[in-house]
């Protein structure tokens, strides 16, 4: 890794020029927060791998007779899942900015580098919104899992499993939707209204006990925007107004949301909110990160253990597209 300062010496000259004003005019770029991950329930604990049982009991009531004639079997079904270890590891040498504009971020009296202004402001300001950013577009959601090479940096979405990976495993093996799996849908319409009506006969799929308990109907932006277009276009005619552009209409306890992370997907699911985990261990050290310093390079790192996935993959209701 390295500071990568080549086009602010081109354009200002390779010296410091010193400006009260330099760190005002020092901007960052725009981040994507962890939006994905919001909608998940942390559980945090001690383990590399999260278990979870369904319980279930058949049918009990049967007509009267004088003789005892017991009925019902109590079954037990266990789902686990991995937990990920992630990591962050970076080496910067902030002497390479002292004989540019950009001096001012390492004009400390400090021979520990690491105490430098550079390595507050780029944690600040840099690293713990692209944790977030990196996460939300390469891992919650597209992520594929892949053993790193040893000694070679691993490449982005091969973290973790993304949500797109686990419905879709579930649904190989048969426990989406209580054993139904993917809803069919098609290819998701173009037209606006078309897809709201497409969205409703989706949900009227889901079984009956499940849809009063449903709270979220998550897709992609692009969908969410197509959907809220197209109940505008479709409700608001006439007198028939709705205000609610974002709820199933004849299930206003779903609302549809846009994830960051499913951008480009026609993945459709939901399921109950207390059935959505995230799973950690030492969570928090993503933003607790620790410096080394070596001579006259700093080493910035961390790890931590998560995974975004369902208690129950029975209760969660999908369709038949983005899977792949």
């Amino acid at each position: 890794m390295a500071i990568d300062i080549a086009a602010v010496k081109a354009q200002f000259g390779s010296y410091y020029i010193s400006n009260p004003q330099n760190m005002q005019r020092l901007r960052s770029i725009l981040y994507q927060p962890s939006v994905t991950a919001s909608y998940f329930q942390d559980r945090p604990s001690d383990d590399t791998i999260y278990r979870a049982t369904l319980s279930q009991l058949n049918r009990i009531v049967q007509p009267f007779q004088k003789a005892f004639t017991p009925l019902g079997t109590t079954k037990f079904t266990p789902n686990q899942f991995d937990l990920y270890k992630l990591k962050v590891d970076m080496e910067e040498t902030p002497d390479d900015l002292e004989s540019s504009y950009l001096g001012f971020l390492a004009s400390q009296p400090e021979q520990d580098r690491s105490n430098w202004l550079f390595v507050r402001w780029l944690i600040e300001i840099h690293i713990k919104a692209k944790i977030a950013e990196d996460l939300e577009l390469n891992e919650y959601f597209n992520g594929v899992y892949a053993a790193p090479t040893a000694g070679t940096a691993g490449a982005a979405g091969t973290a973790m499993n993304g949500l797109k990976k686990v419905i879709a495993g579930y649904n190989t093996a048969g426990l989406t939707n209580m054993g139904a799996g993917a809803i069919t849908t098609g290819a998701l319409e173009t037209d606006n209204k078309d897809f709201v009506d497409q969205m409703e006969a989706f949900v009227d799929a889901i079984p009956e006990l499940f849809r009063s308990r449903l709270d979220i109907l998550f897709m992609s932006p692009t969908n969410a925007t197509k959907y809220k277009r197209g109940k505008r276009a479709k409700y608001n005619t006439a007198y028939a107004q709705t205000s609610e552009l974002l709820t199933i209409e004849d299930y206003e306890n779903i609302k549809v949301v846009g994830l960051p992370s499913m951008a480009g997907s026609n993945l459709i699911f939901s399921t109950l909110a207390d059935n959505r985990i995230r799973a950690t261990k030492k969570a928090a050290l993503a933003n607790t990160l620790k410096l080394e310093s070596n001579k006259r390079v700093v080493d910035i790192l961390t790890d931590w253990w998560e995974s975004l996935n369902f208690e129950v993959p029975q209760f969660v209701f999908h369709n038949d597209q983005g899977l792949i």
